[in-house]
């Protein structure tokens, strides 16, 4: 019998996490999302992306 798991509508490969950030940073996380036309977890996960990106090129 297989075990299958629920990714709760969650596209596939995504995995939803929490954190706790201060008020005033997610505050400036979501107007820099408005201005480029983002949602906060896009605009998150794509600037942990560049993050990655530039940590791992040290």
């Amino acid at each position: 019998m297989s075990q299958q798991t629920s990714n709760h509508g969650r596209a596939p490969g995504k995995t939803q996490i929490s954190i706790s950030l201060p008020a005033a940073l997610v505050a400036k996380i979501d107007r820099l999302a408005e201005e480029e036309n983002r949602n906060r977890s896009n605009f998150i996960a794509t600037e942990m992306e560049k993050l990655c990106t530039t940590c791992e090129g040290k």
